[in-house]
């Protein structure tokens, strides 16, 4: 069965998984949503998913699941005073992303495609073996999946990828996916 993974983002990264075929044979890559506003680029990233799935219809997708609330978080900064932490939160970005989520499974539901979200530490733990690890940073999750793409050999060429990957292959392991593959047996 052929398994979309999404890593949804305004670089958004997408991976083929064919269930019957190696592991080494995932195909893999992203695509940029521009536009001004958070509406236009949810138009853009249903009119992409609608060019991608005309030309390959998937038997099932599995997406990341967008952040659900809105987070504090430290970020280095620069200015005329040096180096400092800033607090800020991620209200743009967590918005943002839960709408081009939704817009991707309206066009996914559209065309009568099983779907499902996961959660990032769950797709890790399929994928890289482990789900959490204390004092790990976003930088240290996105080196982890590439480097364990690049030992499955399966080429990817941006950290987008590379968790689409992730995605797809975890998406195997969803129950949605499980009870789809129990009834086209």
């Amino acid at each position: 069965m052929l398994i979309l993974g999404l890593d949804i983002a305004t670089t958004t990264g997408f991976a083929w998984y064919d269930t019957e075929a190696s592991l080494s044979a995932i195909k893999a890559g992203s695509f940029r949503i521009g536009g001004e506003g958070f509406e236009n680029r949810a138009g853009e990233m249903g009119a992409t998913m609608i060019r991608m799935l005309k030309e390959q219809r998937p038997d099932f997708v599995a997406m990341e699941q967008p952040t659900r609330n809105v987070m504090q978080h430290r970020k280095q900064t620069h200015d005329l005073a040096g180096e400092h932490d800033e607090l800020t939160i991620n209200a743009g970005t967590s918005l943002l992303l839960n709408q081009l989520t939704g817009a991707a499974a309206a066009i996914i539901r559209g065309y009568r495609i099983p779907f499902d979200v996961i959660a990032p530490t769950s797709w890790r733990k399929q994928f890289l073996g482990f789900g959490k690890r204390p004092g790990w940073q976003r930088k240290d999750w996105k080196k982890a999946a590439r480097d364990r793409c690049a030992q499955l050999r399966i080429t990817v060429t941006n950290d987008d990828m590379a968790d689409a990957v992730g995605v797809a292959f975890a998406g195997a392991s969803l129950q949605t996916f499980k009870h789809m593959q129990a009834r086209a047996a």
